[in-house]
């Protein structure tokens, strides 16, 4: 069979799939820069070429012909809004649900001089917002009993974990969105950890002190606003196919190490020190620094100074 056969038939088998299961089903996921992945179907095209057995050359034509399909259905989705803020696939079952929006919220001491929230979830669009005079506020948008709040305190130092009690995957007639807008309160200094999975997660850090980062995601889209808040911040993101944009502050240096071979880079105002490392210009002179480090997949990354 032709190489261009099985090329063509895959993509239109894809295709239609998808949209033939978007009809019948609710799926969604944010990926609102999936287009960004087109390239890789040249690659995978390019390799084909190169290969020499007749069933390679099938079957890597036939990986591109499905990463393109995947690709133009997730890009036309995103822009007719038919994908959204997370990704569900719900199947009608008897269980009993209600959507609605749920408040969660913790006190603030002057007692509490450090921070930590661990917050673990799935799907979903997860933001953080300006400060607020509680320790936490939580407001969630989805299933009202799919949340639960823990927090623990002790000498001057308070522990809230938050915490998506179900992350499974549901088909259902209905498209109920699951969303988490977050405010701290800015006193204390921060360790913020998210591990997340097919999410949207959009973070303003510029009014807090964040000593610490670490997020771990999987298919996202990740935006983060660093501050100048502390002298020394460190970030760790590890990610598997994701959009990642960083905001860094012109008022401190800053070093990044990559691990991100396979994905697209754009360091704009830093000098490449070597293949994994960059740092921002006129690093060794800033007092305050911020180190990110990045260890992900087949991922578009642009990091710029504001």
């Amino acid at each position: 069979m032709k190489t261009s056969n099985i090329f063509w038939g895959v993509f239109f088998i894809s295709i239609g799939s998808l949209v033939l299961i978007g009809n019948l089903t609710d799926l969604n996921f944010t990926w609102n820069s999936a287009w960004k992945f087109w390239p890789m179907v040249l690659v995978l095209i390019g390799v084909s070429i190169l290969v020499k057995n007749q069933i390679g050359k099938g079957i890597v034509a036939g990986l591109a012909a499905l990463v393109l399909a995947l690709t133009l259905y997730a890009s036309v989705s995103a822009t007719t809004n038919l994908i959204d803020d997370d990704f569900e696939i719900h199947f009608d079952d008897d269980e009993v649900a209600v959507y609605d929006t749920t408040y969660f919220s913790q006190d603030y001491s002057d007692s509490i001089k450090t921070a930590t929230l661990n917050f673990n979830a799935g799907a979903g669009a997860f933001k953080i917002f300006a400060p607020t005079d509680k320790l936490v506020d939580f407001k969630t948008e989805g299933n009202v009993s799919n949340y639960s709040l823990d927090r623990q305190d002790s000498y001057g130092h308070s522990e809230i974990n938050f915490e998506m009690k179900n992350n499974h995957l549901r088909l259902g007639k209905k498209n109920y969105k699951n969303s988490v807008e977050m405010s701290l309160n800015n006193n204390p200094e921060w360790e913020l950890n998210f591990d997340v999975g097919a999410a949207s997660v959009d973070l303003d850090l510029t009014q807090y002190k964040v000593g610490t980062l670490n997020v771990g995601m999987g298919a996202a889209a990740f935006n983060v606003k660093l501050g100048n808040l502390v002298d020394v911040a460190r970030i760790k993101i590890d990610a598997g196919a994701s959009d990642i944009d960083i905001l860094i502050p012109d008022s401190v240096g800053c070093e990044i190490n990559s691990d991100a071979a396979l994905s697209s880079r754009n360091y704009e105002g830093f000098t490449k020190i070597n293949n994994d490392i960059y740092r921002s210009e006129d690093f060794d002179k800033f007092s305050k620094k911020i180190y990110i480090d990045i260890d992900c997949g087949v991922s578009s990354i642009d990091v710029k100074r504001y």
